[in-house]
């Protein structure tokens, strides 16, 4: 290939990188709306097992386990992205749309969490494998500072969510 062959596929691979970073052929979703996408998943989960608990707190498990960084990830890029936002006008505007988007699954799985925690609670195994997992949590949160509860985690959510 000759010189100006290769100038020119170095120009189009560089454009197509920049073009890429500044948005304009890639436009990925808000964080918030990952983060919401992601809590949208774990209705899921909860809803296709209230008949299988024990399969769902498994599934759930492993779910968050793939998933926590990118749900603590999202929060605060979700924060940051709201936090870079000069005006203050279009920064609380913001901000309630970070709020809505995120409470949105939240208040749309309530009645799915509800019969899913109900159905755990009455499965003696799924009940004990929450109850362990429970506990560790707690101790984790504890060491290192935080007052979180793994019970209590769908409303701590949305208590977290309504303070944005």
């Amino acid at each position: 290939m000759k010189l100006t062959g290769w100038l020119t596929g170095a120009l189009l691979a560089g454009g197509v990188v920049i073009t890429m970073r500044t948005g304009c052929l890639s436009k990925a979703p808000a964080p918030d709306e990952r983060f919401a996408s992601r809590l949208d998943d774990m209705c899921e989960i909860a809803r296709k097992n209230v008949e299988t608990p024990e399969r769902g707190v498994r599934s759930l498990g492993r779910y968050l386990d793939k998933h926590t960084g990118d749900l603590l990830g999202e929060w605060g890029d979700t924060i940051a992205t709201i936090e870079r936002i000069p005006d203050d006008a279009k920064h609380d505007a913001r901000a309630r749309v970070a709020r809505d988007r995120m409470r949105q699954p939240v208040l749309a799985c309530a009645a799915d969490w509800a019969a899913f925690n109900h159905a755990v609670e009455n499965d003696p195994a799924a009940r004990a494998l929450v109850e362990r997992v429970a506990e560790r949590l707690q101790r984790t949160f504890e060491i290192i500072g935080s007052g979180w509860s793994f019970r209590d985690l769908p409303s701590a959510l949305d208590r977290a969510i309504d303070r944005l």
